[in-house]
């Protein structure tokens, strides 16, 4: 199936194993219900626990230490780590 990987997401949504292929808007998604201000640790466990997979997990965990205020702080850094 074109755009799709291997797992069957498609690209955008995060595939397997490519963190520049995770957008912001996937990992926003995955990261429905987190509440602001969230601290990286934070961030990762909520991506975890809704079952982001491991390209949105990898790009979470290449952020700064530091909180974040919104999801507008969140794509801030997403854009720097790609």
């Amino acid at each position: 199936m074109a755009g799709t990987t291997e797992g069957g997401r498609k690209a955008s949504e995060g595939g397997m194993g490519n963190p520049d292929k995770a957008s912001p808007a996937a990992i926003e998604r995955y990261l429905k219900g987190i509440h602001y201000p969230a601290e990286k640790k934070d961030l990762v466990n909520q991506a975890h626990n809704n079952g982001a997979p491991q390209d949105v997990l990898d790009v979470l965990k290449r952020f700064e230490d530091k909180e974040y205020g919104s999801t507008v702080d969140v794509n801030k850094e997403v854009s720097k780590i790609q």
